[in-house]
């Protein structure tokens, strides 16, 4: 095996942890798209509650400017009276009447959890030196295996394996 071999092997090797480390938890990753397509669901919801209280709202207003009948029942609810009316109150009742729309406290967009790029390519960096030492180990012990006398039986008898010269 080769230097070179070894070289592109753990460049391989280190490649694939990085391009795996990125593609899955990095800013970019699978893990950061889920979290902000989650955003997104929650802030469309919100969006759709705030739309339906402005078109409420917006009819009242209408309503409120063209509808003389709605006019005069508002205006009996801020407790103005017609000439020659008589007004009756009766204490303990809750009104019932007021209109509270909560539209809720504002949510913000969050930038996701992800992991760092430097953390991604120090993966891929150690990677590459553990690919590479790996097999530098590998070939360093095939080469003292070559080196040293094996013992081989064949059809029991003993044959030594010596070095050609």
């Amino acid at each position: 095996m080769t230097k070179m071999f070894r070289v592109l092997v753990a460049a391989l090797a280190g490649t694939a942890i990085y391009v795996l480390v990125s593609f899955t938890c990095g800013r970019d990753g699978i893990w950061a798209d889920g979290q902000l397509r989650e955003q997104k669901r929650i802030l469309s919801a919100r969006a759709d509650e705030i739309q339906k209280i402005n078109d409420s709202l917006s009819l009242e207003y209408t309503a409120l400017e063209k509808d003389p009948d709605v006019i005069a029942g508002f205006a009996r609810k801020m407790g103005y009276v017609r000439d020659g009316e008589k007004v009756v109150k009766i204490n303990g009742l809750i009104s019932m009447d007021e209109y509270h729309f909560e539209t809720g406290t504002p949510i913000k967009s969050l930038e996701p959890y992800s992991l760092p790029e430097w953390f991604c390519k120090l993966a891929g960096l150690l990677m590459f030196f553990v690919t590479y030492l790996y097999l530098m180990v590998k070939e360093y012990r095939a080469r003292e295996q070559i080196g040293t006398k094996t013992k081989v039986k064949i059809k029991g008898i003993p044959v030594y394996d010596l070095p050609q010269v």
